[in-house]
């Protein structure tokens, strides 16, 4: 062999072995970050099964893999110890290692942990919308649902919150997990022949927030005269002052108002999708809604966190007389199960839809991180907020007063029967409430 050829293969060798010498080393770093700056890293899981599971990532590393398995494996040892709020920001830089051809190419939807045909893109002819997937390349949904479930954080592992965040990246999270397959087969429900599904040509995400939601704005307030109701919606809660503050008191001053001038019966709040934000905000518009101080943050919360909140939270104005609904869903973390749980606590509000994706204590006050040699970012807690709830225990969710539950065609048509069940019961319970108080 020339000498020069003999060297070229010397220095790829060598590069390979730093290459997964350095995945080696991030992992035993991101290890070793989770056990200093996080404060409870092990209320899910033993440190112990924390550190076999780490060895185990770092045993299937080897000249083989790619930057995209250890992408996986990263998100694997970060999502084990159940924290929504230390992760790899959502599925960025996982997603940006899928090449289009790569991708899992139709769009699916779990829903009640079963996998349906959403749009069939290039695949058309042979697959239908509403059609349920069993298989794929052999294994069983709830084997690769597991598998999925697995790399994504969350308060204690709360499957709800899971199951819709799962459905904003899942063909990211379906190609990881079938392992960057050359070929996609699928068997349908009521078939035992795979169909072998075509490659994708093109490829981009459709937005989050379904173009059929009425409030296409961070904050909305509608009146359904009909009723005699009012409807608040928040996409966001990250109002933490200044302009943004501002924005947040102006909007909430209609509402008030609105409530009080035209007397409503009923006060539908929706909180769906709300990624947590602002504990000042959330109590700002329950002081609007009790003629009763409350408690906010309980003694277990981090001194550190916003002074005001450890105080009594007064009431502001006259208070609302109406009936008050929150409705919530398990894409909901950090401040807003917060405030489901202190307006259920109170009896400020009537809490509808499904289970929540946190409960009364998380884990927030996170800071960035780099990767010293593949340069991933990533974000550990590093304080514990916990608001006063008795009624819950620290890794409990924040359950619903009434259940109310995404349909089928919800998920698929993007519609929203959840909502329109919310305000068909609210508007029920206002008008009885509102004739007891004139008959009384």
């Amino acid at each position: 062999m020339p000498v020069l050829a003999a060297q070229s293969q010397e220095q790829a060798a060598s590069a390979v072995s730093e290459r997964v010498a350095g995945y080696h080393a991030d992992l035993r770093e991101l290890s070793a970050r989770i056990k200093t700056e996080h404060p409870r890293p092990f209320r899910t899981l033993t440190e112990a099964a924390f550190d076999a599971l780490v060895d185990e990532e770092i045993a299937g590393l080897n000249e083989a893999s790619t930057r995209a398995d250890f992408l996986w494996a990263m998100t694997h040892v970060i999502a084990s110890i159940g924290c929504g709020h230390s992760q790899m920001p959502y599925f960025g830089q996982q997603d940006s290692e899928i090449a289009v051809e790569d991708r899992f190419p139709i769009d699916v939807k779990f829903h009640d942990g079963r996998l349906y045909v959403y749009r069939p893109k290039n695949n058309l002819e042979a697959l239908s919308p509403g059609q349920e997937i069993v298989l794929i390349n052999g294994q069983s949904v709830s084997q690769i649902r597991n598998t999925i479930f697995s790399r994504i954080p969350a308060d204690a592992h709360l499957p709800t919150s899971k199951e819709l965040m799962a459905n904003v990246w899942l063909t990211s999270y379906l190609t990881y997990a079938l392992g960057f397959p050359e070929t996609y087969e699928v068997v349908m429900r009521g078939s035992t022949d795979p169909i072998t599904l075509t490659p994708l040509s093109e490829w981009e995400f459709e937005p989050i927030l379904s173009p059929k939601d009425p409030c296409q704005e961070e904050l909305c307030y509608e009146r359904d005269e009909e009723r005699n109701l009012g409807i608040a919606t928040l996409h966001r809660l990250d109002f933490y002052g200044g302009e943004r503050g501002n924005q947040f008191v102006a909007w909430w001053a209609e509402v008030m108002d609105d409530l009080q001038t035209n007397q409503r019966d009923g006060l539908l709040i929706d909180m769906r999708g709300v990624l947590g934000g602002s504990g000042n905000a959330g109590s700002y518009m329950l002081r609007h809604l009790t003629s009763e101080g409350f408690a906010y943050y309980s003694e277990n919360s981090d001194p550190g966190g916003r002074e005001s909140l450890f105080l009594e939270q007064q009431p502001i104005g006259d208070g609302f007389d109406g009936e008050v609904f929150i409705l919530m869903d398990g894409l909901t973390y950090s401040a807003a199960p917060h405030i489901f749980a202190i307006a259920q606590a109170n009896g400020i509000a009537t809490l509808v839809g499904t289970q929540a994706g946190g409960g009364k204590s998380t884990n927030d006050g996170k800071v960035p991180f780099t990767s010293t040699h593949e340069g991933v970012e990533y974000l550990v807690s590093r304080m514990i907020f916990e608001v006063d709830a008795p009624q819950l225990g620290p890794t409990e969710p924040v359950q619903p007063d009434i259940t109310l539950a995404y349909s089928l065609e919800d998920t698929l048509e993007r519609t929203d029967s959840m909502r329109e069940r919310a305000v068909e019961l609210l508007g029920l319970r206002a008008s009885q409430r509102a004739a007891q108080r004139k008959a009384n």
